[in-house]
């Protein structure tokens, strides 16, 4: 399968899931990253993103697809990797849907322009909302053999992509706020205390296509 392009922003950010996703899928993409300003305002006066918003994704076909959690599902879809069982399906579309929570507030935290509102935000987020849900999704990976593979069992799914990706870059955000000399939180230390998911973590990162993306993609703050 080829002919697939999919237009996002230079950073990682909401696209860096679906960039993953055709990675592990094993489906080639052209990664069409669209700069801020001007060639951006071009693109969503076009009309072309259906809800004029970034990413969006361009089929071999024509068709035109929006939002990040459709694209990276559909993305596993023709690839066949799907869960094969409803329920399953449902619960990685939970374990997506929560990643896309504590992203999406973790983004809002990190920009925060209040800086007393920023402090307070971001205690909060590191001291009680993430060791909170890492909690949770240290449990659920546990019911699945042990917590020895992955969220569903034995085979990688776009939950496991989601999850992953989204600690992949909180950590190089929270990397890039050491090297300023900004404080910033010790997640080695966090981690301790959910070594399945330290495990997983690492696991998600050394399947061989996920792993050559992440090498070889271009850097970015976000």
């Amino acid at each position: 399968m080829s002919g697939y392009k999919l237009y996002y922003f230079p950073v990682r950010a909401k696209g860096e899931i679906d960039r993953w996703a055709f990675s592990a899928a094993k489906i080639d993409f052209e990664d069409i990253r669209v700069n801020f300003g001007e060639e951006w305002r071009k693109e969503k006066e076009s009309g072309r993103p259906p809800l004029g918003q970034m990413p969006f994704l361009v089929t071999p076909e024509g068709k035109i697809l929006a939002q990040s959690g459709a694209i990276m599902k559909y993305i596993w879809k023709k690839a066949g990797l799907s869960p094969s069982d409803s329920f399953d399906e449902a619960v990685a579309d939970m374990i997506h849907d929560g990643a896309t929570d504590l992203r999406d507030l973790w983004l809002r935290t990190h920009f925060e322009k209040d800086e007393a509102a920023k402090e307070t935000k971001m205690k909060e987020f590191l001291e009680t909302t993430l060791p909170t849900r890492l909690e949770k999704y240290e449990a659920l990976l546990k019911s699945k053999d042990e917590g020895k593979g992955f969220f569903l069992g034995a085979k990688l799914s776009y939950a496991d992509i989601s999850f992953v990706e989204f600690i992949n870059s909180f950590s190089l955000m929270v990397k890039k706020q050491k090297d300023d000399g900004k404080p910033a939180p010790d997640l080695d230390e966090l981690f301790k205390k959910f070594p399945l998911l330290d495990g997983h973590y690492k696991r998600v990162l050394d399947v061989p296509e996920i792993k050559a993306w992440v090498e070889k993609r271009p850097p970015s703050d976000v």
